[in-house]
């Protein structure tokens, strides 16, 4: 194929790191071998933050929210979806893309819909264990699905699917763990803590709360803690006040840095996150969160820790007190961060991006 450098992509999707951190990784990919891409996101998505500050082309979609909100917006949102199929279609038009990949997210389906009716070749990209409504949905109209976890095949019977694994970034594999030289300590034990893209206001109080246990070794500890803008300010009052080294943010913009930074990273456990977790070797403790559709971060987090490359503890038993024994367990025994490393980095899919990129490349001679 490189002799077609000329090949477009329209990416669909977004609204959290989750959707759009694997699809700027495919994005990569496809320019690296000469393609240009086009997004298509929603103006209160995270896409709508990031992309334009790393140059990225982006198309905006009207649509509205179904999760988190009431039956009357619902309603109107669903109302609205043949409205977004046709602007879809004047972005198709417009762009003229060879084929579309879904990543997930409010821009994901109106796009793909537009696209298969228009013909194009159509693809979806799954980044959890266990597949959402919508993707299950659009996995009939499209000629392709990718899928992260081994198993989650079984979700798209009568589909031709591809486990591929998760694309991470090229910059997640290219840089050795190591410690940050600039910490004030000679040697702190690093944590990083973190909700993913949006934050997760729990962590702000069950993290200080289970630190403050930790009598007699505070000031070993380094923390780096990304929280929702609303908490920065109190939660760096509390690690104040417990005398420990602290930054909070409400954005990590470097974010293999902060892996490789940390001896142990506390989350969620999105699929994106378990996948930058492999890639870089991370030690994690993984809190899935326990209303995500279909429980789907639980299982997300088993297939790190199954083979164990990580630790899990549901929300509800994670106490202060569990996850004060926690840390001074880890804290006092790094031995075991070692081995978890490794085993962690067993799950690591460094062709991902590649394999989609190859694959939606085959779609479009096909088509020809």
């Amino acid at each position: 194929m490189s002799n077609q450098p000329s090949l477009r992509l329209l990416i669909a999707g977004g609204g959290t790191g989750g959707h759009l951190f694997p699809a700027l990784a495919v994005a990569q990919a496809w320019e690296e071998r000469g393609g240009t891409v086009l997004f298509v996101g929603t103006e209160q998505g995270l896409e709508n933050r990031i992309l334009p500050t790393m140059g990225k082309d982006l198309v905006l979609l009207k649509i509205g929210r179904l999760k988190g909100v009431g039956v009357s917006d619902k309603i109107r949102t669903l109302l609205k979806i043949p409205q977004a199929i046709f602007a879809s279609m004047g972005i198709i038009r417009t762009f003229a893309p060879h084929a579309i990949l879904g990543v997930g997210g409010y821009a994901c389906g109106p796009t793909v819909l537009a696209g298969w009716m228009l013909g194009l070749p159509t693809a979806l990209h799954e980044q959890n264990a266990k597949p959402g409504l919508t993707n299950r949905l659009l996995s009939r109209v499209v000629q392709r699905v990718f899928v992260s976890f081994p198993g989650t095949e079984t979700a798209f019977a009568g589909c031709s699917v591809h486990l591929t694994g998760n694309p991470v970034r090229p910059i997640f594999f290219q840089q050795p763990r190591h410690r940050d030289p600039s910490f004030k300590n000679q040697d702190p034990f690093s944590i990083l803590v973190f909700g993913g893209s949006l934050g997760a206001t729990i962590f702000s109080t069950l993290v200080p709360q289970a630190l403050a246990k930790l009598e007699g070794l505070q000031q070993s500890l380094r923390i780096v803690h990304q929280t929702r803008a609303t908490d920065v300010e109190e939660l760096q009052k509390s690690y104040q006040a417990l005398g420990i080294e602290a930054t909070v943010v409400s954005f990590i913009h470097e974010m293999d840095a902060a892996y490789r930074a940390a001896d142990l990273v506390i989350c969620r456990a999105g699929a994106t996150t378990v996948a930058e977790l492999a890639a870089t070797g991370t030690p994690a403790l993984l809190i899935p969160y326990p209303h995500a559709a279909d429980d789907h971060q639980t299982a997300n987090a088993q297939a790190l820790t199954i083979c164990g490359g990580g630790w899990m503890q549901p929300q509800a038993a994670c106490t202060p007190e569990w996850l004060g024994h926690f840390l001074k367990e880890r804290i006092l025994n790094q031995n075991d961060l070692k081995q978890v490393s490794e085993k962690a980095k067993i799950l690591a899919k460094p062709e991902a991006a590649q394999q989609i990129t190859e694959q939606i490349r085959q779609l479009i001679l096909a088509k020809k």
